[in-house]
């Protein structure tokens, strides 16, 4: 039985995935962390696992950008999977901008599941499997 998805929901669950790109492209790991729950993992398949939001914090420090960068994310499909639980799926292109202007330099597929919590929609898994 497919659960009914709230518009409030879904409009919630998109801006969590927009705020994390936009965190993650200025550099903001505080603001990045704080979109996980307090056990949340963020994952990048075959790279790196971060558990908890102080690892996830640090761990993304390394990923700090030195130059212009931008995380687009679309084509975010999210499926109830409880009253307080979904699951999201979205496509990704990261575009960086070096001395020739802007280039793709990676593309993927993100997958989420958040929980509704006192602060608001949270992530507690994010995994991105880039594409080959």
């Amino acid at each position: 039985m497919t659960l009914p998805l709230d518009p409030s929901v879904s409009a919630a669950v998109l801006n969590a995935v927009a705020a994390y790109a936009q965190a993650l492209d200025a550099g903001r790991t505080d603001d990045l962390a704080a979109l996980f729950t307090p056990d949340g993992v963020a994952e990048i398949v075959g790279s790196s696992a971060f558990t908890g939001r102080d690892a996830i914090r640090e761990g993304y420090a390394a990923f700090a950008p030195s130059a212009p960068q931008l995380h687009l994310v679309a084509n975010t499909v999210v499926t109830p999977a409880s009253e307080d639980e979904v699951t999201a799926v979205s496509d990704l292109a990261f575009l960086h901008r070096g001395k020739s202007g802007w280039r793709v330099q990676l593309t993927g597929r993100y997958d989420d599941t958040l929980r509704r919590t006192y602060e608001g929609w949270r992530f507690t898994r994010r995994v991105l499997t880039l594409s080959p």
